[in-house]
């Protein structure tokens, strides 16, 4: 586990920057950019649907708390921490706060991520990401376990069996990081915020993003891409 003490250090250390929670709204409108720049990509969104709860894009400037806009979906939810993640310090950690549709937002509430396949929903209790997600989710839930360690446990935000190496971390998680690759707009976000010269950039960046394979070093399980090969 000295690896995973070393990267909690990384992670903390280069935390420069603290964004209020309004400054989270001006990261996404920078993180979650489409190539077009002018719509966002919105979290367990559906490929190929422009409208509604499952919509894929939204515009950059369609947020709010309104149906049809989008708001900061808290991919660790708030509620489930320990305590209760609020509004500021990981609350506030635009690494794990994504752009999602108001409703489909709602509908996730504080489910915990569960096992499923095709697109994202409710399964048995909890919530499936989409296939086109997971990894997206796992990544993150990984870095706020390193970031702010028994606030952000695995164990409180997804449902599964407990890893042998560190019975905080779920085995499902490091299942999605090995079988979904980082995303472009993963390594966009991390570029982003990971430079602490941007306005909302908070100077640290997700390193399970840099390279999946640190999980598979640290707690084993599925054999993740690695990018420093």
């Amino acid at each position: 586990m000295a690896l995973k003490q070393a990267l909690t250090t990384l992670v903390k250390s280069t935390h420069k920057k603290t964004l209020s929670y309004d400054g989270v709204w001006g990261a996404i409108k920078n993180t979650d950019l489409t190539p077009d720049g002018r719509t966002v990509y919105l979290l367990y969104g559906h490929k190929g649907t422009n409208s509604g709860k499952q919509a894929y894009t939204r515009g950059v400037n369609a947020n709010g708390g309104n149906a049809n806009q989008w708001n900061r979906e808290h991919t660790y939810a708030k509620s489930l921490g320990t305590p209760n993640l609020g509004t500021s310090g990981p609350g506030a950690d635009a690494h794990h706060l994504r752009a999602s549709d108001t409703g489909w937002n709602s509908t996730r509430g504080n489910l915990k991520f569960a096992n499923g396949s095709g697109l994202s929903g409710k399964v048995s209790g909890g919530w499936y990401p989409g296939d086109e997600w997971r990894g997206d989710v796992a990544r993150m839930m990984m870095y706020m376990y390193l970031r702010y360690e028994s606030r952000c446990l695995p164990t409180g935000v997804a449902i599964g069996s407990k890893n042998k190496v560190d019975s905080k971390m779920v085995d499902l998680l490091l299942e999605w990081n090995a079988i979904d690759p980082v995303s472009e707009i993963e390594t966009q976000r991390n570029e982003y915020l990971g430079n602490a010269s941007n306005q909302y950039g908070q100077g640290n960046r997700n390193p399970f993003i840099d390279n999946p394979y640190l999980a598979t070093l640290i707690w084993g399980g599925p054999t993740a891409n690695n990018l420093w090969k």
